[in-house]
């Protein structure tokens, strides 16, 4: 069945969950996983954001299901997609908030995306938001939050299931899961190893950094390698990135 056929059928199963299913390349090798997606205010200001990202994704989805990242053009207010949202944003951060003219940057978490992007992928003069083209993002919660701290995390266990479960998350050969505090890992239960069938090989903190950890795990033939780590937002480090793009090159699954 091809990754397309899989994604397909993993849209079937979100939408009969009332589930998120997530945005970006369905094709690509890399699936991230962050922790919710963070939207705010669902009834006040963040309520068209909400509609638009969260409860329309599925729909969203079916309708550009056929398209490819190329076809989609530049964000103009109304053509928004899950498979590229909001393209033509630059690598810089979003200064809307301050009140002044829009720099066409994103927010701290997709500009963090971006930089590992391009460590990964070797674009090195790349200056735009152009990770949906290689990753597929999806979430642990599926009820959305701003706040980790805030967040409503009663959907956590039946998400984790619907991961374990689908076929196409489950085919992707590079995965990071960038949510630390949603998966137990004690000495008698590992959720990330549990997840994706793989065995926990290594702990690691970027630099020497302990504020920088990142957890290495591979499948037992080698053919699928997940890194566990800290939310990609604010205090991340340009070392935890690099260090983590150098692990994904050194599996040779890219």
């Amino acid at each position: 069945m091809s990754k397309k056929e899989l994604f397909k059928q993993m849209l079937e199963q979100a939408k009969a969950q009332s589930f998120y299913a997530g945005t970006g390349n369905p094709e690509s090798k890399i699936l991230l996983i962050g922790k919710e997606v963070a939207i705010d205010d669902h009834e006040g200001k963040g309520k068209v954001q909400h509609e638009r990202e969260f409860i329309n994704n599925i729909s969203n989805w079916e309708k550009d299901i056929y398209k490819n990242p190329n076809e989609i053009q530049n964000w103009n207010g109304l053509n928004y997609t899950p498979l590229y949202p909001y393209k033509g944003q630059i690598l810089k951060i979003d200064n809307k908030k301050e009140g002044i003219n829009n720099n066409r940057g994103t927010n701290r978490t997709w500009y963090n995306y971006q930089k590992l992007c391009n460590l990964i992928f070797k674009k090195e003069n790349n200056q735009i938001i152009d990770f949906h083209e290689h990753f597929f993002i999806t979430e642990l919660n599926a009820t959305p939050s701003l706040k980790t701290a805030t967040a409503d995390k009663k959907t956590v266990s039946s998400r984790l299931e619907f991961i374990k479960s689908s076929t196409f998350f489950q085919s992707f050969p590079v995965v990071i899961i960038a949510g630390l505090g949603y998966l137990e890992i004690s000495e008698y239960k590992n959720e990330v190893e549990e997840l994706f069938g793989v065995k926990f090989l290594e702990k690691r903190s970027a630099g020497g950094v302990i504020t920088q950890p990142y957890w290495v795990h591979y499948s037992e033939d080698r053919k699928k390698i997940l890194i566990n780590t800290r939310q990609l937002s604010m205090t991340v480090s340009d070392k935890l990135l690099s260090e983590i793009s150098s692990v994904i090159h050194e599996s040779g699954l890219v």
